[in-house]
């Protein structure tokens, strides 16, 4: 997740439509504002950040969000092979 020092908050937002992936709200640290939704890019076959409209990070809040969807898309492909492993 983020930093102790992140101007961001990562919060558990539920599943996906479909139910096979997570979604996480990005606030920001002191919670006032929606930045916008980490959540699974199919065509890309990752996690992305998707935000909301008229936001501006700076640059270690883009390392932040980043640095979480790349954490988040290994420990999916991670369960998703322990699963391939175990069928």
């Amino acid at each position: 997740m983020a930093s102790d020092e992140s101007y961001i908050t990562l919060v558990p937002a539920g599943a996906s439509a479909s139910g096979k992936t997570r979604l996480w709200a990005v606030w920001t640290a002191d919670g006032v504002a929606r930045l916008g939704v980490v959540s699974w890019f199919g065509r890309w076959r990752c996690y992305a950040f998707f935000p909301e409209t008229k936001t501006v990070y700076e640059r270690r809040c883009l390392r932040d969000i980043a640095d979480f969807c790349e954490s988040a898309t290994r420990a999916k492909s991670k369960k998703a092979r322990e699963a391939d492993d175990g069928a």
